[in-house]
């Protein structure tokens, strides 16, 4: 276990049941993943904001928000930076549904955005993020917080989701693996 600025990680061994739920969840789409390890994440202060945009987002829709377990694939850097200091929706340059920190339902799409370290080992963060009320929004286009909490690529059956607020996420568990496993 490591702690820094409040941070704790803690390893999430084979044998705790929490490590087979995870492991379950990315073979859905990616079953040929190769989990090298996983550690749990807990950052009061990360904590305390995300709470608070939760309280924020039920005050202004007048009803209880819906919160989901969602992937995002990233650099070792950022995934520490992330765990440390919270999402940046700002340092997103790819915005095809709009502006804001994506994250998806499949763990195989956020693969695709976990480019290998020099050790060949890839970074994935699951994630809790908010979901408020939905929207579609196009490429750069900002997310009209009056009206939505989250822009989606499909109102039907989302599988992108994307906050543009820094506390609309929290990590919850980061993975690193082998990304290109046969």
């Amino acid at each position: 276990m490591s702690a820094y600025a409040g941070v704790k990680r803690a390893n999430v061994f084979m044998s705790d049941k929490r490590y087979d739920k995870i492991e379950e969840g990315i073979r859905k789409s990616y079953p040929n993943s190769c989990i090298l390890w996983i550690e749990e994440i807990s950052n009061p202060e990360l904590e305390d904001r995300y709470q608070a945009q939760k309280v924020e987002i039920e005050a202004k829709r007048g009803k209880p928000c819906k919160e989901l377990q969602l992937y995002h694939g990233t650099k070792e850097e950022a995934a520490n930076s992330i765990i440390r200091d919270g999402f940046n929706p700002d340092f997103n340059y790819r915005a095809a549904y709009g502006k804001g920190t994506y994250f998806a339902v499949n763990a195989s799409y956020s693969r695709d955005y976990a480019p290998p370290a020099s050790d060949d080992v890839s970074f994935m963060l699951i994630c809790s993020v908010l979901v408020g009320e939905i929207g579609q929004y196009g490429a750069q286009q900002p997310v009209n917080t009056k009206l939505h909490d989250n822009a989606v690529d499909n109102m039907k059956s989302p599988s992108i989701y994307v906050t543009p607020y820094a506390a609309g996420a929290i990590p919850r568990f980061i993975v690193a693996f082998h990304r290109n496993a046969k």
